[in-house]
């Protein structure tokens, strides 16, 4: 079975889609200008048109502007609003030391201090004058640290560690 190129539907449509295309050409082409109606009459009076001076169609000067940018017409009061004022947190409180001195080592000329850290419970080795966390060693004395950081003053006395019984 053999079908044809164009049927009849497709033909129909076809002519169709011509037609359509010649008329939106000759709307493009051709516009169609208004039609005058005899019924509507415009006053020829020059006396019913508003008089429009030159002062009318001048913009104000900027100058003049002034006052309404100090008197907003979308607030209440007619009054801008004052800035929101920031409130300044107070610093966080200083950090305590968190060190304990389970050993001090005076050998010679230099002073060491053993201690804990009560943070991750870490052994830290500190000679005078060495900083940890912030905290400045001063001092190491036969049974107590000194420790500063700005105007904050920590002394630490010598703790023994808990040693559990020895067998035997």
């Amino acid at each position: 079975m053999r079908i044809g190129a164009l049927n009849r539907l497709t033909r129909v449509l076809l002519a169709n889609s011509l037609l359509l295309v010649f008329i939106i050409a000759m709307q493009i082409l051709s516009p169609a200008a208004p039609s005058v109606d005899g019924s509507v009459s415009l006053p020829d009076d020059e006396a019913s048109l508003p008089d429009f001076g030159s002062e009318a169609l001048s913009p104000p000067m900027l100058a003049d502007l002034n006052e309404m940018l100090n008197r907003p017409l979308f607030f209440d009061d007619r009054r801008m609003p004052e800035p929101p004022k920031e409130e300044v947190a107070p610093p966080p409180p200083p950090k305590p030391i968190r060190l304990k001195l389970i050993g001090v080592a005076l050998a010679g000329g230099s002073r060491v201090a053993l201690l804990r850290n009560l943070v991750n419970n870490q052994l830290v080795h500190l000679a005078e004058g060495e900083t940890h966390d912030g905290w400045s060693l001063d001092t190491v004395g036969e049974q107590s640290a000194s420790f500063s950081r700005g105007s904050q003053v920590a002394e630490l006395p010598l703790e023994l560690e808990a040693q559990a019984p020895r067998r035997r």
